[in-house]
């Protein structure tokens, strides 16, 4: 028997206008809730009990309920999640001419808490609730029958699935895989470790921003901070930039990095800095060197609402310091992956830091994650990238 979440007032019309999220605050609590296993499928109804959809709950979490199907008839069954994943998957089909790309995003493809990044024939999931976790056997067979994979490396490494009470031991289904995979972006074959490498391994949202900033790299000098394995650095050689250093504090990012270009006949007109970018930064270690494109990529800087303040403050300091390393006239790229930065909140600090730097500057594009990532149009605050370009002292 499918248990009934009692929403309030405000709840219920949220839901009704199409949010997908409950919180623990939206409903009337019951102990027969407390008693509820995690991911288990309620029906969410309005105060009266009449239905509003169908969904997953998780007593353990604040967000407690996803919504997964809406109306009073809804229902969530197999038939569900194969047509959903094959609209995602014919969508990106449409975009990209090679199958290298993000499948699901979650809530913007309406399949809460389960992402897929694709590689060909190898795929990198991670389920981040118990949700969908709990009705992986509703939709994994559509999983292998839309894309046939050879593997699939679960990605179930995540504090969020701590959090949602469920196992966080990495798991691989299939062919093991032999060492980082190919991931295809135009010109240049860049290299992913889909098993030690950062969340599902590459980071498709990207995309369009590096084709961007190779579009102005030409002839120029480029500097990728927080490089990873080469995501700016290489395309931006691969059009013809002059010379591009890549500095990470990562290794194994490096490590990427360098064969790749290696494999692209890129590692000529490349360098490589393995440092934290702030100590490389610090004004103290200047050796003088100045680059006409310079690229600041950062992981997110602000987990929780907590730090919105120090974040901010950490985005300024990090724009002054990257600008005093722009040439003359420079193009000066800055991204935010940190959804609690919003995006004027996030311009407003790169701009302070910029003007700290004693640079003028004008704004050339502002953008967003490519078109592999949509948005629920619930939820704009999943819009979470956000990448600025300037021309400097203009």
């Amino acid at each position: 028997m499918t248990l009934d979440l009692r929403l309030d007032n405000a709840a219920a019309r949220r839901l009704a206008d199409g949010h997908p999220w409950v919180f623990k605050g939206d409903v009337a609590w019951t102990s027969a809730l407390d008693l509820a296993e995690p991911g288990e499928l309620v029906r969410f109804c309005d105060a009266r009990l009449r239905p509003l959809g169908i969904g997953t709950f998780n007593p353990r979490t604040d967000l407690c309920g996803r919504v997964l199907a809406a109306g009073a008839k809804a229902r969530v069954d197999a038939e569900t999640f194969s047509a959903r994943l094959a609209r995602a998957l014919d969508k990106r089909a449409r975009l990209f001419a090679v199958p290298h790309y993000r499948w699901v995003h979650a809530e913007g493809d309406f399949l809460p808490g389960l992402v897929i990044d694709r590689y060909g024939d190898v795929l990198s999931v991670q389920v981040t609730t118990a949700g969908m976790e709990r009705l992986k056997p509703l939709w994994l067979p559509a999983l292998h029958a839309l894309a046939r994979p050879s593997t699939i490396v679960w990605r179930n490494d995540l504090p969020a699935r701590r959090q949602e009470g469920v196992s966080t031991e990495p798991d691989l289904w299939g062919e093991p895989l032999d060492g980082p995979v190919a991931v295809i972006e135009g010109d240049v074959t860049f290299r992913a470790d889909l098993v030690e490498g950062q969340k599902t391994g590459w980071f498709f949202d990207q995309r369009a921003n590096r084709i961007h900033v190779a579009g102005l790299a030409a002839g120029k000098t480029v500097i990728d901070l927080y490089s990873h394995a080469g995501g700016f650095g290489l395309p931006a050689a691969a059009a013809g930039a002059a010379a591009v250093t890549m500095v990470d504090v990562s290794p194994l990012a490096l490590a990427l990095s360098r064969r790749a270009a290696a494999e692209n006949r890129l590692a000529e007109r490349c360098a490589w800095i393995e440092a934290d970018v702030f100590d490389f930064l610090d004004p103290a270690a200047d050796d003088g060197r100045r680059w006409e494109v310079v690229v600041v990529d950062p992981p997110a800087f602000i987990k929780d609402r907590r730090k919105i303040p120090a974040g901010l403050a950490g985005y300024r300091k990090l724009a002054r310091l990257a600008a005093a390393k722009a040439a003359p006239g420079a193009v000066f790229f800055m991204a935010s992956c940190s959804h609690h930065a919003h995006p004027p909140q996030f311009k407003a600090a790169v701009e302070a830091g910029l003007a700290e730097a004693g640079r003028s500057f004008a704004l050339l594009r502002a953008a967003r994650a490519d078109r592999d990532h949509p948005i629920h149009p619930k939820l704009p605050q999943n819009d979470y990238l956000k990448a600025l370009t300037y021309r400097l002292d203009v």
